[in-house]
Order: structure tokens, then sequence, then C-alpha cells
């Protein structure tokens, strides 16, 4: 298998295999490699923690009119390896990061001939991204462990493939020789018109030479006990469902033979058909299998961010200026959210007033897309919409905005202007669930008489 990995020492500079230049191409695969967290560890290497081996290999073309740029790449790797479980990654010379490039997996390619005994090319075309006069990086991740073996590098440039090999060279990733588990799982939280579900899919591969029977599957969710669940559904469908401890759910089941490089994909659905307080759920699982000799793990957690809100609105008088101050605070443990605040003011017949400012807010004419003007005398009956956009709601906190006018005159006795919060929409809600704003409407009153004098005033 390839060797774990360990840290490793990048200078000197040294090279595992180094076959020699035909017409100014040349091959490397270096002692060292880093992996995508920076880590310059041996080459190639297994990393445990993401149950990933990491294989790099080098590519060099000089400046000679005579060469040509490289098209092509053919690396074997294991037949049994599922395009699935692969990563490419390309890193030019001078060009900054690796990044991801696409490939194909097949044994009998036009140009390369028919890839070893048991192996398949790994074939990555190069596009016109570069010619010659540079050094190119691949990096290639796949999901498990394999044993390395001996195999040749080709490489097409122009209409001509060039071979290289020498002695054990180069190290590619070979076949276990033995049938074996491999597990890897993807989850999501999914909501839709409000209510959350949790999706899950499992892919349990066996990556080895033999077959594997039978394979026994089993996978534990912890749900939290705010959360409540309905009926789970599952495929295959002959796999059991059991509920009976609080906040657990467990699917187990044999999923019988697989073949190598076969593959049993799980998948299963469960709704959350209740939700006891508003806060940010987090949903951890751990799925396995195991057959006689070998046994694959893998996690993955989601989570489900529930909102609610509590809506609140007061007033002030200072001489002929009236404001009216709107409060949104979270409610329990409600986590950070964005939302559009939506507020109505009514201006009555008999009164003139204008505004220096919305306060960062927007405002129109009520049910239109007309611009309240700033500095301009408004005559009731008016309504006004006034919407604050992105306005932030902290856990645990509230936000606060206020609206001011000026009172320019009036012609009745005795009226009032009436400011009402009327609707929150919060931003992400695709991606969190709302149970809604408490006190809505929330309604302020400013009394005119000869004098202004709120109604709801602010303490």
């Amino acid at each position: 298998m390839a060797l774990p990995a360990q840290p490793c020492e990048c200078l000197p500079y040294s090279n595992k295999c180094c076959c020699g230049t035909q017409t100014g191409i040349t091959v490397v695969q270096p002692e060292c490699q880093t992996l995508p967290n920076g880590l310059v560890v041996n080459n190639p290497a297994y990393v445990l923690d993401l149950n990933a081996s990491f294989w790099t290999y080098k590519f060099l073309t000089d400046c000679n009119s005579t060469t040509r740029g490289i098209s092509g790449i053919g690396i074997p790797i294991c037949l049994e390896i599922n395009s699935a479980n692969i990563i490419v990654e390309e890193k030019i010379d001078g060009c900054g990061i690796f990044q991801t490039v696409p490939f194909e997996l097949i044994e009998n390619d036009p140009n390369f001939g028919p890839a070893p005994a048991g192996f398949q090319f790994l074939k990555i075309v190069t596009d016109d991204r570069y010619d010659k006069g540079l050094c190119v990086e691949y990096r290639i991740r796949i999901i498990g462990d394999y044993p390395e073996a001996a195999q040749p590098i080709s490489v097409k440039a122009a209409n001509v493939v060039y071979k290289f090999a020498c002695t054990d060279c180069f190290i590619v990733p070979g076949c276990v020789q033995r049938g074996k588990l491999l597990v890897s799982k993807v989850c999501r939280t999914v909501i839709s018109n409000n209510q959350p579900s949790f999706e899950y899919q499992v892919h349990v591969d066996n990556v080895g030479k033999a077959p594997l029977n039978p394979v026994e599957f089993e996978d534990i969710i912890t749900i939290p006990l705010q959360l409540s669940i309905g009926t789970i559904t599952v495929s295959p469908s002959s796999l059991n469902v059991d509920t009976n401890i609080p906040g657990k759910v467990k699917i187990f089941g044999n999923i019988g033979t697989i073949e190598p490089g076969g593959r049993v994909a799980i998948t299963y659905t469960i709704p959350c058909i209740g939700i006891s307080s508003p806060g940010s759920y987090i949903i951890n699982n751990t799925a396995r299998a195991a057959a006689e000799g070998t046994d694959s793990g893998d996690l993955c957690g989601t989570n489900l961010n529930v909102v609610k809100f509590r809506a609140e609105k007061c007033c002030s008088v200072n001489g002929n200026v009236g404001t009216f101050k709107l409060t949104i605070s979270s409610v329990g443990n409600s986590p950070d959210a964005v939302v559009d605040i939506f507020d109505r003011m009514q201006i009555p017949a008999g009164l003139t007033v204008n505004f220096s400012s919305f306060n960062g807010c927007e405002a129109y004419f009520a049910d239109t897309l007309k611009p309240i003007p700033l500095n301009t005398d408004i005559i009731g009956p008016a309504g006004i919409d006034i919407i604050c956009r992105d306005a932030i709601i902290p856990f645990n906190g509230s936000f606060e905005k206020t609206i001011s006018y000026t009172l320019v005159s009036s012609s009745v006795n005795v009226t009032s202007v009436v400011n009402t919060i009327t609707n929150i929409t919060p931003k992400d809600i695709e991606n969190l669930v709302y149970e809604g704003t408490e006190n809505l409407p929330a309604t302020a009153n400013i009394k005119v008489e000869l004098l202004q004098s709120c109604l709801t005033s602010c303490l």
C-alpha cells in the first residue's frame, strides 16, 4: 500500500523517478509532494484522516525548436478505481495554485494503445492550456489506499507518443489483491416550502480484486431532541430502520454481494415534521460497511438553522419632528439571520410632511415603485412603503432603525400618523426554517393636534 503521509525534506531536492528526456520532454516523479493543506509529504502518500491517497507527477518541456508541446498524458492506474473517487489537479509553473482539471479513464486509447493488463489510463488532455518551456505538476487524489505499482507513463506531443519507463518506475496506483470495501458518503439539508429534510447518499465500493459476500451495512444518525422526524424512506428498501432510541436513527442490514469494481448505492431521506424551538442544530452520522477481512466507514454532518423574531414599534416627538423606531429581535436561540423589513407609514388627509432621510432604507409611494423624494412636501393622504433591506438580526440580539419626518402643516384638529411593521422576510429562505415573527403587525401612532404627541412612546 502507499506509505502513510510523513513529513518529507524537500531540500536537497530529489526525485523518485526521472527516466531521461525525449525530444525535449521529461517526466519526473518527485520524492516529495505538497498536499492541499500545504504539508510537504512523501510521494505517493496515504492520508488516513481523508481516506485518500495522493500521487504527484511533473512534466517538463524545453524551448528547443524541435520540441513540441504536450497535448495528452496517459498514467496507468488500477482498472478497478472508479472515476467518481478521483480528483486531478494541475499546477502550471508560475501560475499560482493547483486547479482541478478534467480527465477520463480509458482502457484502450486511440493514441496510447491498450493499457497494461489490470490497468486503465488516467488520461489528461491539455486543451492548449500550455505549450512548452515550462514545468507542469499534476496531483492525483484517489479515495482509498492502493499498493504501489511500477508502470510507464505515456505522453503525446503533436503526432508522436513517447513512453517514459525506467527500472521500477513510474510509481502508480496498483490494485488491491483482495476484496476491499470503501465507503463514501455525502449529506445535506433540503428545505422546501419551509419544511426541512435530511438527505443522505452512501456509496459502498469494492475496490479490491475479489468478491465480498455478505456485506453488512450500518449507519447511525444523531438527531437533536428538539427535532421531530417523520416517515423515513430508504433505498434499497430491504434495509431496516430503527428509531426506538430518542435522538437516534439506525439504518442497517445486509446489502448482498459486491463484485470487484462494483458499487452499492444507498440513499435515505429523513423528514423533519416538528421543531420545538428556534436554534442552530447539527445532525451527525457515521456509515460503516463490513465483510470478511475488510471494513470501511465515512461520516458527514449537516445542519439546520431555525429562526424566529419579535417585532416592536414605538415613537417619539420633538417639536414638529416625529420619529418612529422599529426593533426586530431574535427569539430564543435563533442564529444570525439577514432579513428584509417591510414597513408602512400612513400620512392622513390634512397633513403635509417631508423627509430629509430614510436612514439607509428605501421608500416608495404605497403599492408603487415611485420613490419618495427627500426634502419635498408630501401632502396627505399618502401611504409610504419603507423597506429596510439586508438587516442583520444577530443571535441573542436585535436590529433597530429610526425613521423621522417633519410636520410642515396641518389643516385638521385631530388626526394621527400611523406606522406599522407589516412583514419580515429572511433572505436565505432556502437554507433556514422561518418560524415567523411575533407581534406582527407592530404599530405606533403619533397624534397630531395643534402639536404632535406620541401615543406609543419609546421609553
